[in-house]
């Protein structure tokens, strides 16, 4: 067959395209086209009323249009493509989409309501589409990028499938669904770059600026994009549609990244020198929507996931206090002991400290057990008049033997050693060192490393998939950077304090925390999880300190807005969680930036959205 001649097969009225009846839809079904071949703009235009389902072009230029009702052109595809979807039509099949890998020659795809027919596509796409219709999916969409090879986009009537596509693609394909969209196309050009919609949403790199432009205008017009493609020659491209836009939820999502330091979430982000940041917000206990913004580190292909793990910082405390109260809970003592018999260690103080004083465990888990920390430590002799320094840990770069916990404890590390330099109860001091010592309790009490207890007590249970305390777990994790933007030495400095500022989580994560915590403070009973009720409310209860339970702080006690909450910062990331324990909701943030700005800016406008205090 003549692959240059005009390829025309009648429509479902019995009219062949060169004397077409009225259509149907007389309007209602824009198109913009540019750089393509006039007549693909030509037959576009005529076959646009009839609601074009699938308009591809071939690696050569070739290109066919298919619409709704069973019509369609073609110029220039492989002849065995062109008899398989004559066929297809002729079997009363509805065209979903027609797509061509970039390598060239007879190498297709045809996706309908009932089936794939495909010739050389990637063997691993070939199963995944049929496993799709096996399940009781169909395909509408396949996309390949330029690159070629195992590299291919599926959007499915229930989700999207991607291998080898760019990370930050693949990216926007999850950040757009969590609105309560469905991705209707992803396409790239040529030469380099990617589009991806989402009914009334969009995102692209890499694309003509024109191309952008209209495919703004065509949903700020009200319509949903059901087709983009890209012509091989020329930078050509086309945008259509097929109807208007469906009735469509609130997209908090969007209204969130674009409230955030009165712009949006990628100039805020640009604007701190943060390359990546994540966010996951709960409601109804369940985690309402999650997403990924920008890099893991600069420069690199690794894009930010709501399953990617960042140092958490100072929530390591939070986090670390349900092992603590989980310990407790499993010894059968309260949290009113002291600590010391638990230690294994004797914990010095300074002259001016009583000798019958007692740092219970209570009292560490609320920064009031007179333990060195911020505004008690420096000079390292003194018992008054203390400067605002002490309470945290600097960590330890890349070519730095990192100390054994009881060497931080005695003063061998970078920081002074651990002992009570105020009396305990009556100073508030917040002190990381309490947490070391509360890391030493748990080791000692259980013969396992923090990391150990915590995977087997707290997070394995909760679905933590992806929190650890070790110093270097297995998983992929963000690099962090300095406020210009640049990576730190080594990329992460080292935490053998891991309870105070060592543990690397995800949002998902930290929010998996938060509907358990929620959940088990309203529940009549205890609910499964690590914690009894009782614990759970004494995590959660202003104690000795009276802005904290033990080891989070808290506000709007006794209001339905009642909530709870830590922040964290490490050199080169910032994090924050809130829990909202009668509104049944919360949010997670995380960054690998090191100004605490931007991630302020994004809680706010979490809150400002859901309308949070």
């Amino acid at each position: 067959m003549d692959r240059r001649r005009f390829l025309t097969l009648a429509g479902a009225a019995g009219a062949t395209l060169g004397g077409l009846a009225e259509p149907a839809v007389a309007a209602g079904h824009p198109s913009f086209n540019r750089r393509i071949p006039d007549e693909a703009h030509r037959k576009m235009k005529e076959l646009a009323p009839y609601r074009i389902t699938s308009f591809a072009f071939t690696p050569s230029n070739g290109w066919v249009m298919v619409t709704a009702d069973g019509r369609y052109f073609a110029r220039g595809i492989p002849d065995p493509c062109f008899t398989e979807l004559q066929k297809l039509i002729a079997a009363g099949r509805r065209i979903h989409c027609v797509a061509f890998p970039p390598e060239g020659g007879d190498r297709w795809v045809i996706t309908t309501d009932k089936g794939v027919s495909a010739r050389n596509i990637p063997e691993e796409c070939h199963q995944r589409i049929t496993a799709y219709y096996t399940a009781g999916q169909q395909v509408e969409h396949v996309a390949f990028p330029s690159a070629g090879g195992n590299r291919w986009v599926l959007v499915a009537t229930k989700g999207t499938f991607a291998r080898g596509i760019d990370d930050e693609c693949y990216q926007m394909m999850r950040n757009l669904q969590q609105g309560g969209r469905r991705v209707t196309r992803v396409a790239f050009p040529y030469a380099g770059g990617w589009v991806v919609v989402a009914q009334d949403e969009f995102h692209a790199r890499g694309i003509d600026d024109e191309c952008r432009s209209e495919i703004k205008n065509m949903v700020a017009d009200g319509y949903e994009v059901h087709n983009v493609a890209f012509s091989p020659v020329n930078k050509g491209w086309s945008l259509c549609s097929r109807g208007t836009l469906p009735d469509l939820p609130a997209d908090r999502v969007r209204k969130v990244e674009n409230a955030v330091g009165g712009s949006d979430i990628w100039r805020r982000m640009s604007a701190y020198h943060t390359p990546g940041v994540a966010v996951a917000v709960v409601t109804g206990n369940r985690i309402a929507w999650s997403t990924g913004y920008g890099r893991l580190e600069a420069g690199a292909a690794a894009a930010v996931h709501p399953e990617s793990a960042f140092q958490a910082a100072s929530i390591s405390k939070a986090v670390a206090a349900v092992g603590v109260l989980r310990l407790m809970q499993t010894l059968g003592r309260p949290v009113t002991d002291d600590i010391r018999p638990h230690l294994g260690w004797t914990l010095p103080h300074r002259d001016c400290v009583s000798a019958k004083a007692v740092p219970t465990i209570e009292r560490v888990l609320t920064h009031r057990a007179g333990i060195s920390g911020r505004g008690s430590t420096y000079p390292l002799d003194a018992c008054s008049g203390f400067s605002s320094g002490g309470g945290g840990f600097p960590g330890y770069g890349p070519g730095v033997t990192v100390p054994s916990l009881l060497e931080v404890m005695n003063g061998k590390g970078n920081t002074p050693k651990i002992e009570l330099t105020t009396e305990p109860g009556a100073e508030y001091h917040y002190s990381g060192a309490g947490f070391v010592l509360l890391q030493r309790m748990i080791e000692e009490q259980t013969g396992q490393s923090l990391a150990a207890y915590m995977d087997q007590q707290v997070f394995t249970p909760l679905g933590m998939r992806t929190s650890s305390y070790a110093l270097e777990p297995g998983f992929e994790r963000a690099a962090g950077h300095t406020t210009a933007g640049a990576v730190i030495p080594g990329r992460r400095n080292r935490y053998p304090e891991s309870a105070a500022a060592g543990l690397y989580t995800t949002v998902q994560d930290l929010c998996r925390l938060v509907c358990y915590l929620n959940k088990a403070w309203t529940a009549s009973g205890n609910v499964d999880g690590p914690l009894t009720k009782a614990s759970v409310r004494s995590l959660l209860t202003p104690g000795p300190q009276r802005n904290m339970g033990r080891g989070v702080f808290v506000s709007g006690v006794g209001t339905k807005n009642f909530a709870y909450t830590h922040d964290g910062s490490n050199r080169g990331f910032k994090s924050v969680f809130r829990g909202y324990p009668e509104l049944g909701a919360g949010y997670a943030i995380l960054a690998n930036g090191d100004d605490f700005g931007l991630v302020n800016e994004i809680a706010s406008a979490v809150r400002s959205v859901y309308g949070w205090p």
